[in-house]
Protein backbone atom coordinates (compact mmCIF):
# COMPACT_ATOMS: atom_id res chain seq x y z
CA UNK A 1 0.00 0.00 0.00
CA UNK A 2 2.89 2.52 0.74
CA UNK A 3 5.46 2.48 -1.54
CA UNK A 4 7.36 5.90 -0.29
CA UNK A 5 7.85 6.31 3.51
CA UNK A 6 10.94 7.26 5.72
CA UNK A 7 11.45 7.93 9.03
CA UNK A 8 7.60 7.47 10.15
CA UNK A 9 6.48 9.64 7.19
CA UNK A 10 4.88 7.83 4.71
CA UNK A 11 4.22 9.71 1.13
CA UNK A 12 1.17 8.73 -1.16
CA UNK A 13 -1.45 10.46 -3.82
CA UNK A 14 -4.91 10.99 -2.95
CA UNK A 15 -5.97 7.93 -5.33
CA UNK A 16 -3.52 5.30 -3.53
CA UNK A 17 -5.25 5.65 -0.67
CA UNK A 18 -9.12 6.98 -1.16
CA UNK A 19 -9.80 5.85 -4.95
CA UNK A 20 -9.44 1.97 -4.20
CA UNK A 21 -11.28 -0.27 -1.95
CA UNK A 22 -9.66 0.48 1.19
CA UNK A 23 -11.33 0.93 4.65
CA UNK A 24 -11.02 1.71 8.15
CA UNK A 25 -8.92 -1.45 8.85
CA UNK A 26 -6.29 -0.32 6.48
CA UNK A 27 -6.36 3.50 7.64
CA UNK A 28 -5.69 1.92 10.89
CA UNK A 29 -2.74 0.10 10.18
CA UNK A 30 -1.41 2.97 8.20
CA UNK A 31 -1.88 4.93 11.25
CA UNK A 32 -0.04 2.85 13.80
CA UNK A 33 2.89 2.68 11.37
CA UNK A 34 3.41 6.35 10.35
CA UNK A 35 3.19 9.49 12.60
CA UNK A 36 3.06 11.71 9.30
CA UNK A 37 0.83 11.37 6.35
CA UNK A 38 2.28 13.66 3.27
CA UNK A 39 -0.81 13.10 0.28
CA UNK A 40 -0.54 14.46 -2.66
CA UNK A 41 -3.35 15.55 -4.67
CA UNK A 42 -6.60 15.65 -2.55
CA UNK A 43 -10.01 16.74 -4.90
CA UNK A 44 -13.09 18.61 -3.91
CA UNK A 45 -16.02 16.46 -3.79
CA UNK A 46 -19.18 16.11 -5.82
CA UNK A 47 -21.29 13.39 -7.80
CA UNK A 48 -18.53 11.89 -9.56
CA UNK A 49 -16.08 11.16 -7.07
CA UNK A 50 -18.35 9.99 -4.44
CA UNK A 51 -16.48 6.69 -3.30
CA UNK A 52 -13.74 8.27 -2.72
CA UNK A 53 -15.12 11.39 -0.56
CA UNK A 54 -15.80 8.69 1.82
CA UNK A 55 -13.02 7.21 1.69
CA UNK A 56 -11.68 10.33 2.58
CA UNK A 57 -13.99 10.94 5.32
CA UNK A 58 -13.01 7.45 7.16
CA UNK A 59 -9.11 8.42 6.76
CA UNK A 60 -9.55 11.63 8.46
CA UNK A 61 -11.58 10.32 11.11
CA UNK A 62 -9.00 7.59 11.56
CA UNK A 63 -6.38 9.52 11.32
CA UNK A 64 -7.73 12.53 13.99
CA UNK A 65 -8.38 9.20 16.77
CA UNK A 66 -4.50 8.19 16.27
CA UNK A 67 -3.51 11.58 16.03
CA UNK A 68 -1.61 11.43 13.09
CA UNK A 69 -0.11 14.11 11.50
CA UNK A 70 -1.38 15.41 7.94
CA UNK A 71 0.57 17.54 5.34
CA UNK A 72 -1.26 17.47 2.35
CA UNK A 73 -1.88 19.41 -1.43
CA UNK A 74 -5.45 20.31 -2.46
CA UNK A 75 -7.82 21.56 -4.51
CA UNK A 76 -9.10 24.11 -1.65
CA UNK A 77 -9.64 24.94 1.64
CA UNK A 78 -11.47 21.99 3.96
CA UNK A 79 -14.39 24.04 3.25
CA UNK A 80 -14.13 24.14 -0.23
CA UNK A 81 -13.71 20.35 -0.63
CA UNK A 82 -16.68 19.49 0.55
CA UNK A 83 -18.91 22.38 -0.76
CA UNK A 84 -20.70 20.48 -3.18
CA UNK A 85 -21.37 17.89 -1.17
CA UNK A 86 -24.97 18.80 0.33
CA UNK A 87 -28.04 17.00 2.56
CA UNK A 88 -31.50 16.37 0.81
CA UNK A 89 -32.83 19.18 3.05
CA UNK A 90 -30.22 21.80 1.32
CA UNK A 91 -29.86 20.76 -1.62
CA UNK A 92 -33.57 22.61 -2.82
CA UNK A 93 -31.70 26.17 -2.02
CA UNK A 94 -28.31 25.65 -3.26
CA UNK A 95 -29.75 24.92 -6.24
CA UNK A 96 -32.47 28.20 -6.13
CA UNK A 97 -28.83 29.93 -5.33
CA UNK A 98 -26.75 29.01 -8.16
CA UNK A 99 -28.94 27.12 -10.80
CA UNK A 100 -27.02 29.26 -13.85
CA UNK A 101 -23.67 27.96 -12.71
CA UNK A 102 -22.24 24.43 -14.45
CA UNK A 103 -20.77 23.83 -11.56
CA UNK A 104 -23.56 22.31 -9.77
CA UNK A 105 -23.54 19.83 -12.28
CA UNK A 106 -21.48 17.48 -10.36
CA UNK A 107 -23.40 18.36 -6.64
CA UNK A 108 -23.47 15.38 -4.66
CA UNK A 109 -26.93 15.26 -3.00
CA UNK A 110 -26.13 12.75 0.21
CA UNK A 111 -27.65 13.22 3.55
CA UNK A 112 -24.79 10.82 4.94
CA UNK A 113 -21.85 12.61 3.27
CA UNK A 114 -23.55 15.58 3.97
CA UNK A 115 -23.60 15.40 7.67
CA UNK A 116 -19.90 13.74 7.50
CA UNK A 117 -18.88 16.35 6.09
CA UNK A 118 -18.90 19.06 8.77
CA UNK A 119 -17.29 17.24 11.29
CA UNK A 120 -14.27 16.44 8.72
CA UNK A 121 -13.84 19.41 7.70
CA UNK A 122 -13.98 20.59 11.71
CA UNK A 123 -11.41 17.82 12.17
CA UNK A 124 -8.81 18.38 9.57
CA UNK A 125 -8.76 22.81 10.67
CA UNK A 126 -8.26 21.36 14.20
CA UNK A 127 -5.46 18.96 12.62
CA UNK A 128 -3.49 22.45 11.60
CA UNK A 129 -3.43 23.64 14.89
CA UNK A 130 -0.16 23.66 17.98
CA UNK A 131 -2.41 21.39 20.48
CA UNK A 132 -2.97 18.94 17.67
CA UNK A 133 0.55 18.57 16.98
CA UNK A 134 2.01 18.68 20.60
CA UNK A 135 -0.92 15.84 20.69
CA UNK A 136 0.75 13.86 17.96
CA UNK A 137 4.28 14.42 19.70
CA UNK A 138 3.01 12.78 22.44
CA UNK A 139 1.10 9.92 21.00
CA UNK A 140 4.11 9.06 18.23
CA UNK A 141 7.24 9.84 20.86
CA UNK A 142 8.23 6.45 20.39
CA UNK A 143 8.97 7.04 16.40
CA UNK A 144 9.99 10.94 16.73
CA UNK A 145 13.45 11.68 17.22
CA UNK A 146 14.79 12.35 20.62
CA UNK A 147 15.79 16.58 20.86
CA UNK A 148 18.83 17.14 22.93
Amino acid sequence: MIQRAAKGVASVKFFELCEVPLGAADYFALCKNFHTLAMEGIPAFGASNRGAGYRFVTLIDVMYEHKTRLVCSAEGTPFELFERVVTIANAPRRTAARSAKTEDADVAVDDELGFAKDRTVSRMMEMQSTEYEQDNAAAYKHMLPQQH
